[in-house]
């Protein structure tokens, strides 16, 4: 049996409102006994069958329902098109467009902005996570299929048949300064994808490594700056390997040392290993 589902104070109030209203309207009973025996105002509910005051309650809102729903979609697109707009920028394109119109309250803050999107259920405020869009640009669909032909001649040469062969190392660039923001995006996204550009002042590169079977190796922090702090070596008992250079973002050098230092020799391991275990 499907459960029924649960509805709140307003549609209690409204159903109880709408059999009053038909109650009366199939003379079943007066004005006066309708709104005694449902328990409703009786000057509301002369007001409803004369349909008067049916609109919305409470304070007018700044724009028209049409102006609100084209604002609407040019959030919605601004989120598809990776450059979402915060509470901030809102509140300054809502006060600029009733600049615009000649409306009296230009004006725009948090509570006016929470009832906006308390209208709207397709949107609301969303975290983003900030990529950088030179780099965005560079993978291209070509290199994307570069990538994908060079995956498939190492499979056909049979260098992916088992999982101790399978080797991934994935790369991930965090701005300390400014990663996360909360944005207005489509209601049901976890995380906005959103683009900056320039260079970040405080960055952090993790590159953990592992293969299929299961085996990870000590994952590679490289910081940005020019000499190691002691307090980032502390208790991590040799299990990461630290590099340190101005930008904070992977070099061919640093990739270099920690493929030669670190990969290469647990790769010998485990072929040395799977090798024993064949013969």
């Amino acid at each position: 049996m499907p459960q029924s589902k649960l509805c709140t104070a307003a549609e209690v109030s409204k159903q109880i409102m709408d059999a009053a209203i038909q109650a009366v309207k199939t003379e079943e009973m007066s004005q006066r006994s309708a709104a005694k025996s449902y328990g409703v105002s009786r000057s509301t509910l002369r007001n409803r069958l004369q349909n008067r005051h049916t609109g919305h309650q409470g304070g007018q809102t700044k724009f028209s329902p049409r102006m609100e729903t084209e604002l609407v979609e040019l959030l919605k697109a601004c989120c598809d098109m990776r450059i979402p707009l915060n509470r901030y920028h809102c509140y300054q394109l809502f006060s600029q467009l009733a600049v615009e119109l000649g409306l009296p309250n230009t004006a725009c803050n948090a509570q006016s902005f929470r009832s906006f999107l308390d209208r709207h259920d397709e949107i609301s405020l969303r975290i983003t996570h900030a990529s950088n869009r030179k780099q965005d640009r560079e993978w291209t669909a070509e290199v994307c299929e570069e990538y994908i032909s060079k995956l498939q001649k190492l499979y056909d040469e049979g260098f992916l048949n088992t999982p101790e062969q399978v080797w991934n190392l994935d790369e991930t660039a965090f701005d300390t300064t400014n990663l996360f923001d909360r944005v207005v995006g489509r209601k049901g996204m976890k995380q906005i994808p959103s683009q900056y550009n320039g260079t970040a002042k405080e960055c952090v590169t993790v590159l953990p490594c592992g293969n299929a079977a299961g085996l990870q190796l000590k994952p590679l922090a490289l910081y940005s700056g020019k000499l190691h702090l002691k307090s980032r070596l502390e208790d991590t008992f040799n299990m990461c390997y630290h590099a340190v250079n101005e930008s904070g973002y992977m070099d061919q050098l640093i990739f270099a040392n920690y493929i030669k230092e670190v990969v290469f020799p647990e790769i010998a391991a485990v072929l040395a290993s799977f090798a024993y275990i064949v013969v």
